[in-house]
């Protein structure tokens, strides 16, 4: 199944994982579960972890606008 189209514009971020970390995110690809680059494996790994972390209360879920063509995220609630 295709994922759906992103609503804003994606910005590029360098990570360094471990030659073994690699290896799991080339596994994934293999599987055709996770994409098809080890980038797109980490990208949907992460993004899957961060929802989870919302959704068990680790992170507090934020809320986005555009501001001047920027994307912004509110302050969080006090």
């Amino acid at each position: 199944m295709a994922r759906p189209s992103n609503n804003f514009e994606s910005v590029s971020l360098t990570i360094a994982v471990t030659p073994q970390m690699r290896v799991y995110l080339e596994d994934l690809t293999m599987k055709g579960t996770h994409g098809c680059s080890p980038a797109e494996a980490a990208r949907m790994v992460l993004s899957r972890a961060i929802e989870d972390m919302i959704n068990n209360n680790g992170l507090e879920k934020r809320k986005f606008v555009i501001q001047g063509g920027d994307v912004v995220a509110l302050p969080l609630s006090a």
